[in-house]
């Protein structure tokens, strides 16, 4: 798998482009039902790079559906309740995609472009999840994160405010006021730091395992 897997591609498209689109479309109906069209792509572009069995493609689409239904129906006549359970099933979904993804990076063979986009696309994902989560701690407890706008904190801010904390840009115009807030916080600054440096000593000792493999059946094959 990923050898010409067009998915992945896709799925990095989906993620760099949810950064722009979500924000520039908060205040319009339209925009918050495309915020949740582009997180359903982001799933099923991350199936389709991972799975290979039709019947687990499947059941992604269908629950994945559903998903965006659950949404629709909260765009149309929001729920606190119903909003809640949709957060709850991106972040499973996306978390589930963060393992599939793993897998395949960390699979035996060589270091591949394909492989450094996956990566990629972790740390975006990560970013994506701890947003969501964010959310989930501001609706349950309100006030949880204090801005300086003249508009409530919502997904998109705080979606701006996961990248600038896993990439420790930290600006300061966001801040976490509630104990969980803040813990959810330098967890995910510690996550920026780490998952990097873990990620391409990783890809390095593998890259150096797979050349010595070689070397090895090539020597026995000239003997």
């Amino acid at each position: 798998m990923w050898s010409d897997d067009w998915s992945l591609t896709l799925l990095l498209v989906l993620l760099v482009g949810n950064i722009f689109i979500v924000p520039l479309a908060r205040f319009a109906t339209w925009g918050r039902f495309a915020g949740r069209g582009i997180l359903l792509l982001i799933i099923i572009s991350g199936i389709l790079a991972t799975v290979s069995d039709l019947r687990v493609i499947f059941i992604a689409l269908a629950f994945s559906l559903i998903s965006l239904l659950l949404g629709w129906e909260d765009i149309a006549r929001p729920n606190l309740y119903l909003h809640l359970v949709n957060d709850f099933w991106a972040l499973l979904f996306l978390g589930l995609l963060i393992v599939l993804i793993l897998r395949q990076v960390f699979r035996s063979g060589p270091i591949t472009v394909r492989r450094i986009q996956g990566s990629v696309a972790v740390y975006l994902l990560l970013g994506l999840i701890w947003a969501i989560a964010y959310e989930i701690v501001e609706i349950m407890q309100p006030g949880s994160f204090a801005a300086n706008t003249r508009h409530e904190v919502a997904l998109p801010e705080l979606g701006y405010f996961s990248f600038t904390t896993i990439t420790t840009l930290g600006l300061g115009d966001i801040l976490p006021s509630s104990p969980l807030a803040r813990a959810l916080t330098v967890l995910e600054a510690l996550i920026g730091q780490l998952f990097p440096v873990v990620l391409i000593a990783r890809l390095v000792a593998m890259e150096i395992e797979y050349q010595r493999t070689r070397e090895r059946h090539a020597s026995r094959s000239i003997e």
